[in-house]
């Protein structure tokens, strides 16, 4: 192992300290190589989102690989003691340089990373004096999480018996967990060029087709999608039902395992899929967030919601043209 470090030292805080540190991600192969500490949400770099997440912390120290690239960042920098080895080993160089004795460790990948979470951790440590770490609907979450010196010697063990995975780490050395809220978006990572991408693209407009039962509102949809893919909109359409459906076809294999009692059940192509769920009061943003690659959005019903809406009255009123309704929508999501 690599025994070469590169660190600017700050003055000695109190030992009880927690620091900040900052893991610049490698070679960020998944990446193609570009760096995803630079890369950019709404015009500013990550690494600003994240230190403003970390802002209840004195000192931050960035985890290089090489300090070249990462000198404008203004950070003290701590090259890695052991290359090639993933979080975990940045994390024991961290654990074995720095002058506090926790460090409050965070991935270059998570824009998201707000002030409450990290207060929440530090203020846990405080009482526990052990890693504390996030979780996500039962998932561990590494990162963000605070790791004590204490955790170095397991770490270290780990790494010399060829063990780097850093949630196989964290069990071996015990933790306390926090569960993210949610809806939280803390412990997101932007890993891939599709998901950096999809945060990069603009939201998909909401409009919603509203109306009574058969006021026309299925038949105004079927004009108005085709209209708005003519136009070079991507279009995707929720349905609200205010009463139940059948989730299936009678006949389908989806069928026969729902009726012997699956909760759930998935049929996928190479072209397709198609998801089944039961579940405790759904809602349209859930369905929202599966369709984030649209331009546009349609939701047939939820006439008492907020979203922009065009109310079906037919046979009472003579219902919009598909052309002179998809102008409306133009409308409102270029001053939205």
């Amino acid at each position: 192992m690599d025994q070469k470090t590169t660190i600017n030292r700050p003055t000695p805080p109190d030992a009880d300290d927690i620091a900040g540190y900052l893991l610049s991600g490698g070679r960020n192969r998944r990446m193609g190589g570009c760096k995803k500490l630079f890369l950019e949400y709404n015009h500013t770099p990550f690494y600003r989102h994240i230190l403003t997440g970390m802002s209840p912390l004195k000192t931050i120290y960035l985890s290089v690989d090489t300090p070249e690239p990462y000198k404008s960042v203004g950070l003290p920098l701590i090259t890695d003691r052991y290359p090639e080895t993933g979080p975990l080993g940045a994390v024991c160089t961290g654990l074995e340089l720095c002058h506090e004795h926790a460090l409050f460790v965070a991935a270059c990948d998570m824009p998201f990373l707000d002030e409450t979470v990290t207060e929440q951790l530090i203020e846990q440590y405080r009482q526990h004096q052990k890693i504390i770490i996030t979780e996500s609907d039962g998932t561990l979450l590494p990162f963000p999480g605070i790791y004590p010196k204490e955790a170095l010697p397991i770490f270290l063990n780990q790494l010399k018996t060829g063990r780097r995975k850093m949630t196989e780490a964290i069990k071996k050395a015990g933790c306390r967990t926090i569960p993210l809220e949610k809806g939280s978006t803390a412990g997101i990572n932007i890993n891939t060029p599709d998901e950096y991408r999809r945060l990069t693209k603009p939201a998909p407009f909401i409009f919603a087709v509203s109306g009574y039962k058969n006021s026309g509102k299925t038949t105004l949809l079927t004009g108005l999608i085709p209209e708005l893919k003519r136009r070079g909109y991507k279009v995707a359409v929720i349905k609200h039902d205010g009463h139940d459906f059948q989730s299936d076809v009678p006949g389908t294999d989806s069928f026969r395992f729902q009726e012997a009692g699956a909760f759930g059940t998935a049929v996928y192509s190479s072209k397709r899929l198609m998801i089944t769920k039961e579940y405790k009061e759904p809602d349209e943003k859930m369905l929202i967030k599966a369709f984030g690659e649209a331009d546009i959005i349609l939701i047939e019903g939820l006439k008492n919601s907020s979203y922009p809406k065009y109310i079906c009255d037919y046979p009472n009123q003579k219902p919009i043209s598909a052309a002179e309704l998809a102008d409306r929508i133009e409308n409102l999501k270029e001053t939205k």
